[in-house]
């Protein structure tokens, strides 16, 4: 494949995307043309026919023929109507392609990608260039398509016109080689209601316009007030976009937190039997079934252990119920909670701080994980880990996990177990083990708290994001497994 381009110097971007766009219209069309040239031989078909067969080789001209020795649909796609998140792959567990990916010259030089597959085909539709679509939406970029892209000079990322379409059409930049990538973005006399390309093509936007304006990210260190334009003014409108995951399970954590942000880090905490891995297992379901890569690290519990207690967690029974189901309940339940968007480091015990890191860089480049839970930090800052004691590699470690969560803008949950307290003693920021710098670099600091009459409950101790804290009780529901409000208990 091409080596990337170099970027343009600033002034000259403008005229190299027109260039670039212009040959790669030419290309498109110059197809298109043969396929109709093509068309014109064939005689006796019928006007639905012809007509079925003309969008075909329009768009790759070749016969249906030659498509079918060249391409193999091997998954497919389903989606509501109503209400776009409710869709689905089928096969389960199948590959991953790029939609219209059969209509993109070989001898293509740029392609625009897109977060949908009407943008993609509106995108076409208005411009002429080659466009294709996400196979999921702006979370994922899945590793299975990247050698698909790596031969094109320029790549147009067209994702929404929204705080996650911007953060994915970042990260995707990052995970592509941002020197080539070239951010889509609305003009100034974009109406707000356009939100994507979709919306642009109804509304009568110059799209062409957009794709002809797109630039490289700038240095991911300096910037100016206004590239933060756009950003401000969607947190003034909706502030709601920026409150982070939230959990469906503890709807009194949303209220307090406000959700888990990408980008911060928090600090979860409590008394050895308090349920602290109990609760973050149903955390985690909470914010896989809403679409939200989650990386589980237990270093304390086997992960066989763990996955056993979220598929109770999952299938909201008791052990005794999970237990009794019959085989193929039992493996379908397996199979579609397989398919939750959740990963798991296979590291159990003390294990070396570097080593989990490189798996962490690992998985958020490949899977594009937003969310990870490391189950604790004793694990990786036992002695003999490193040459340092084992407050200074506490603090080495924990300003290392907030600087993968700042630059991978992810959001990480750390589990750090309390000093020993006098039992049923509340515990606060200061009972957390080890110096003030875990408790300082988070951006939130949770703890489950337990009375001497076990009763639980979980405080808020620090939110960055707008300053509340609290405190929310929890009851357990041993026929459930997980942690309730006791207000929404039954």
């Amino acid at each position: 494949s091409a080596p990337p381009a170099p970027p343009p110097a600033r002034g000259e971007a403008r005229r190299s995307n027109v260039e670039l766009l212009d040959e790669n219209v030419a290309l498109m069309a110059a197809e298109e043309e043969d396929g109709e040239d093509e068309d014109t031989d064939d005689e006796g078909d019928s006007d639905v026919e012809a007509g079925a067969e003309e969008k075909e080789v329009d768009a790759r001209s070749l016969s249906m023929e030659e498509i079918e020795e060249r391409w193999l649909t091997v998954r497919l796609k389903a989606r509501s109507l109503s209400n776009k998140g409710n869709q689905r792959m089928e096969p389960k567990g199948g590959g991953y392609g790029l939609f219209g990916w059969h209509t993109v010259p070989d001898d293509a030089t740029a392609v625009v990608l897109t977060e949908g597959e009407f943008d993609a085909m509106a995108v076409h539709q208005a411009t002429g260039m080659p466009a294709v679509s996400l196979p999921s939406g702006c979370r994922n970029l899945p590793p299975q398509v990247l050698p698909l892209l790596e031969r094109f000079e320029r790549i147009f990322l067209w994702t929404d016109f929204d705080a996650p379409g911007r953060e994915g059409g970042e990260k995707f930049a990052r995970k592509l080689g941002e020197q080539r990538c070239y951010i889509v973005a609305p003009a100034a006399d974009t109406p707000e209601s356009v939100k994507d390309a979709n919306d642009a093509l109804r509304q009568g936007v110059d799209m062409m316009a957009l794709l002809e304006g797109a630039a490289v990210l700038q240095h991911k260190d300096v910037a100016r007030a206004s590239d933060f334009r756009d950003e401000v003014l969607e947190l003034v409108r909706n502030p709601a976009q920026f409150r982070g995951a939230q959990v469906k399970s503890l709807p009194g954590l949303n209220t307090l937190l406000k959700g888990f942000r990408k980008g911060e880090m928090t600090v979860f905490s409590g008394p050895t039997g308090s349920g602290k891995t109990t609760l973050l297992s149903q955390l985690s379901l909470d914010l896989a079934a809403a679409s939200v890569n989650t990386l589980w690290g237990s270093f304390e519990i086997r992960t066989t252990r763990l996955i056993k207690k979220m598929l109770q967690q999952y299938a909201g029974c008791d052990e005794n119920m999970l237990a009794a189901l019959p085989d193929d309940r039992l493996e379908g339940l397996l199979d579609n909670f397989s398919d939750l968007p959740l990963y798991f480091l296979r590291f159990h015990g003390g294990t070396a701080l570097e080593d989990v890191l490189d798996a962490m860089q690992y998985t958020v480049y490949v899977e594009d994980v937003d969310h990870i839970i490391l189950d604790n930090l004793q694990f990786m800052t036992l002695p003999g880990n490193s040459n340092m004691d084992q407050f200074q590699a506490q603090d080495a470690a924990v300003s290392a996990f907030r600087r993968f969560a700042t630059e991978h803008n992810v959001h990480v949950t750390l589990v750090i177990h309390p000093r020993k307290e006098v039992d049923g003693q509340r515990l606060g920021v200061n009972s957390i083990f080890g110096g003030a710098k875990a408790t300082q670099e988070a951006d939130n600091v949770l703890i489950m708290q337990m009375d001497s009459l076990g009763h639980k409950s979980l405080d808020l101790k620090k939110n960055r994001f707008d300053g509340s804290i609290g405190s929310i009780n929890l009851a357990y529901s041993e026929t459930r497994g997980i942690f309730l409000e006791p207000e929404h208990f039954s």
